[in-house]
This record gives C-alpha cells, structure tokens and sequence, in this order.
C-alpha cells in the first residue's frame, strides 16, 4: 500500500473550513457551499415566548422567505377594489344612500357559494401539504440520512480493522472519497456542474476528475465514488486478511448509500402528479377569487348604512384567509426541492461539518483505544496493589490457609 499516491487530506482542517453558524433571534442560520444562508435550528420557546406576531419577520418565516404569498394577496386586494368600484359605480350608478341600490343587492348566493368552498378547500389542501412534508422528511431520513449512516459505518469499520499507521493514507482516502460523493450528490440534485470544486478540496486528483467527467450523468458520478469507496476497502481487507464478513459489511454500507442517493433522485426525478398539484393550485385560486368577490361586493353594501366593522370584517377575511392558502403553497414548492439555495434548504455544508467530526474521532480514537495493545493482544491495565506494612503472619496463622493448633 506504501506504493499509493494519496494527496494529503486533514479531517480538521475540513471542519474548520465549513463551521460558521450566526446564532438568531430565533433561528440559528449557516452559510452553504453557494454562501447562500440556511436554517440549521430555531428556538421553538422563544416562538412561543415572543409569539409568532413578533417573530414574524425573523428569516425562514412565510413573510421573509418569499414574497409570492405577499404578491398573491396584494392581487386578490386589488380584485376586491375593483369590485367595490365596480359595486358602486356600475350596479349603483354612484348612489350610495341608504335607500339606494346598494343598499337592496343581494350578496347571499355569493356568501354561500364562499363559505361552501372555503369549507372544501382545507381537507384537500392540508392532505396536499402533508404528502409534500412527508416527502421532505423522506429526502432527509430515508435518503441522505442513509448515505450519511453508510459514510459514517464504514469510516468506523476501516478505522478499527486497519488502524495502523500504514494504512493511515487509505483511510483519508475513503474520507475524501466520501465527501466527493457528498459534493457530487448536490450538483446532480441542482443539476449544476462543479468539478474545479472538487480539486480546490482536494477530494479528487486530476486523474480522478477526468475519470467522474466521463460518465455524462450528474446522478451516476456521486455513485461511482461509492463503488472506489468498495474496490478500495476489499482490496485492502483481502490484502490485510481480515475475516469475509468485514469486508460483506463494508459492501452492505456501500450498497446502502447507493440506495440513498438513488432513492433522493427517484424523489425529485418523480414528482406528485401533475393534474393533482394543478387541481390544488386551481382549487385555492378560485377559493381566494371568490374571497375577493364577496368581499367587495359585501363591502360596497356596507357603504350607505356605514358598517364600519363590517367592511373591517371583510378587509381582514379577505387578507387572512388568501394569505394562509397562498402561504401554504409557497411552503410546498419550496421545500419539494431541499438542495437548492432557499433558506429553508438542506443545511448541506452543516451537515457536512458533523459528519467531518464524527469520521476524525472515530479515526483518532483507534490508537488510544485502553484494552488494546499494539500487537492485537487484549489487556487490561489494573493499578498495582501497595505494599502492607503489616508484620508477616505466623505458620498456623487462618490467613495462610493454615490452622492454628489447640
């Protein structure tokens, strides 16, 4: 193994490149690979604590992540103007006396047409958005938590069975291996190609770079790495004759994170279908247009009596209830996809940092290991007993074993 040419890989100067967290009112953000900032925790006590009123501008929120939610509702306002206008002006002809024709329009039909949709919508939109939130915990447990299990198995595995010094270069090569993987995995998610990346972080050689740009598919390289990963450890275990099973566990981890990295593409490859995504956007625009109408044409019959509290009442339904739905969609679209550069994105360079943390201490901890010795053999050092000054016992003394004579 002295032959092998591996490029020197430091695990901690790994950590200290990617740590960085800015600790929030209430969110605890990290920068990612793109230096874009990312949720890595929030503090739910003081959500409670302060309320959600005045945590509602912290970073992460509906308000601050997006303003598609912001922009939806500032259009359902405008329609429900443009109703009053049209309520007064075209239906009225400008006569808003109590006694005038605003006074007598009919707004029933429109109310129960409102209140029948706005009793429907909720079921199928919460159904909606629980099938988006069980795919995101998915993505995270099911396919990346698998890939990040198998890395860090199989760094403990080679570490405890190859723990000397000779194979010391080996084991940074399955670390730099494994953050590759990492690496590629992201830009196949983002369908975006990074391979100069590779080399400023030293996980990959030239040779190795040209060797990944072979294979055109973005989802193929980080899985090729995987396949090093298990060349490399059984000839390792073949040539240090290490029992079969060992080397079968390594090839379990190995086939393991392939099924993680090929079930987050079966995820984002496989989106939920279309006509249903479609029906529930459709379902919550129409909901929220009726909204505005009611709205407004309920509104402008509030005019010639001057019902303020009405016309509050229908300001506010009109904002709240449009904002909520449409707050939940923009929820559902921004985390279908969890690698990108949202602020509620993956916190992939966080997560990268443990997992950097977890890999060198179990590295480090081999050659400290108390009950081992260096040749293999088991031992377990015990304190040595002092010396008793007491004076020896006599030949026929019980504590010799002996018996005292009468």
């Amino acid at each position: 193994m002295a032959s092998l040419a591996f490029k020197p890989f430091k695990l901690k100067d790994h950590i200290r490149a990617t740590k960085g967290e800015k600790e929030g009112w209430v969110t605890t953000t990290v920068r990612g690979f793109d230096d874009s900032e990312k949720i890595l925790r929030y503090d739910m006590k003081a959500i409670v604590k302060y309320s959600a009123m005045l945590t509602m501008f912290c970073k992460g929120t509906v308000f601050t992540m997006d303003n598609t939610a912001v922009i939806n509702v500032a259009v359902m306002g405008g329609l429900g103007i443009v109703t009053v206008f049209f309520a007064v002006i075209v239906l009225a002809g400008g006569d808003m006396g109590p006694a005038g024709p605003l006074a007598e329009l009919d707004t029933k039909p429109l109310e129960t047409l409102s209140s029948q949709i706005t009793a429907f919508v909720p079921f199928v939109l919460a159904l909606y958005v629980s099938l988006t939130l069980s795919r995101w915990w998915a993505l995270r447990i099911a396919a990346l938590g698998k890939v990040f299990d198998a890395f860090a198995n199989i760094s403990m595995i080679v570490s405890c069975e190859l723990h000397d010094k000779k194979w010391q270069d080996l084991r940074n090569q399955i670390a730099k291996y494994g953050f590759a993987s990492v690496q590629l995995l992201i830009q196949a998610a983002r369908q975006k190609e990074d391979m100069q990346a590779m080399l400023d972080n030293g996980y990959l050689t030239t040779f190795e770079v040209s060797s990944v740009r072979e294979l055109t598919d973005l989802w193929q390289r980080p899985m090729i790495l995987w396949a090093w990963i298990m060349r490399i450890c059984v000839s390792a275990f073949d040539h240090n004759k290490s029992p079969a099973p060992r080397s079968g566990a390594v090839m379990a981890e190995c086939i393991q994170a392939r099924e993680g990295m090929a079930t987050i593409n079966t995820y984002l490859d496989t989106q939920l279908p279309f006509a249903y995504v479609h029906l529930i956007t459709l379902l919550v625009n129409v909901q929220n247009i009726v909204i505005s109408l009611k709205a407004g044409f309920v509104f402008a019959t509030a005019i010639p009596g001057q019902e303020f509290f009405k016309m509050t009442q229908q300001v506010l339904t009109l904002i709240l209830i449009c904002f909520i739905y449409q707050a939940l969609l923009q929820i559902s679209y921004m985390i279908l996809d969890p690698f990108g550069d949202d602020v509620l994105d993956f916190p992939m360079k966080a997560y990268g940092n443990y997992l950097a943390a977890i890999i060198d201490a179990m590295m480090e901890a081999q050659p400290q290991c108390p009950v081992v010795a260096e040749d293999g053999t088991l031992y377990r050092p015990r304190p040595k007993k002092a010396r008793s000054n007491a004076p020896a016992s006599e030949p026929g003394d019980s504590r010799n074993g002996g018996s005292r004579s009468p």
